[in-house]
C-alpha cells in the first residue's frame, strides 16, 4: 500500500503473510494519523496510482458484507474512479486478494463469487487431560 501524507511524501507499507481485517484496520489507523486527515483511513488506498491499490480500497469500503462478482467489483471502480478497468484485471486482482488471504472465493453455478474474509476465529485452548479410569 502506497499513500501520500499533507507534505506530499510518499509512504509504503507492505503485509507480508496472513492478512486479517484486524491488520488492515491498523494499517489504516496509521494511515490516518500519519497523513494528519480525519478521513484518510477510509481512502487512503483509493489514493494510491496503482490500480490494485484502488480496487482493494473500493472492495472494502463498498463491498464488504456481501458476495460480489468480478463484474461488480468493476462497476465498483468504475463509479468510484471514473476510470475504465478491465474485466480480465480485475479478476487477477481478486485472485491475487484471495490468494493473500483478504477474500474468500466461491464457486457457484455462473462462475465465482467473492466476498471479504472475516477475521479468523482463534482456535479455543485444547481441553486438558481427561480423567478415565484404567
Amino acid at each position: 500500500m502506497e499513500f501520500y501524507d499533507a507534505e506530499g511524501v510518499r509512504h509504503s507499507i507492505a503485509i507480508d503473510g496472513p492478512v486479517t481485517k484486524e491488520k488492515v484496520s491498523k494499517i489504516l489507523d496509521l494511515v490516518e494519523l500519519m497523513s494528519g486527515t480525519p478521513q484518510a483511513s477510509a481512502t487512503a488506498l483509493g489514493l494510491s496510482p496503482r490500480k490494485f491499490d484502488r480496487l482493494a480500497s473500493t472492495i472494502m469500503s463498498q463491498l464488504k458484507g456481501r458476495r460480489f462478482t468480478s463484474a461488480e467489483a468493476r462497476k465498483a471502480f468504475e463509479t468510484a474512479f471514473k476510470e475504465k478497468i478491465l474485466l480480465s484485471t480485475v479478476s487477477t486482482y481478486l485472485t491475487r486478494l484471495a490468494d493473500r488471504g483478504v477474500l474468500e472465493r466461491q464457486q457457484e453455478k455462473l462462475g465465482l463469487t467473492y466476498c471479504v474474509k472475516l477475521e479468523e476465529q482463534k482456535p479455543s485452548p485444547a481441553p486438558g487431560p481427561s480423567l478415565q479410569a484404567s
